[in-house]
C-alpha cells in the first residue's frame, strides 16, 4: 500500500514539475518532493531486508 500511494504521489509531482513552465514558483521543489517519494520505497524495503 506505501508503495502504490508513494509512487502515484510521486508521478503526479514529477508529471506537474515537468509540465509547468520555469516561472511558476517552488516547482523545483516539487520536482525533489517526487524523488524523494519516488525512492522512499526502495529505501524502506533496503532497511528492512538487512
Amino acid at each position: 500500500m506505501l508503495n502504490v500511494f508513494c509512487y502515484t504521489i510521486a508521478f503526479i509531482l514529477l508529471l506537474l514539475a515537468a509540465v509547468l513552465p520555469s516561472t511558476v514558483p517552488h516547482r523545483d521543489r516539487m520536482a525533489y518532493a517526487g524523488l524523494a517519494l519516488w525512492l522512499l520505497p526502495t529505501t524502506v524495503h533496503t532497511l528492512q531486508t538487512h
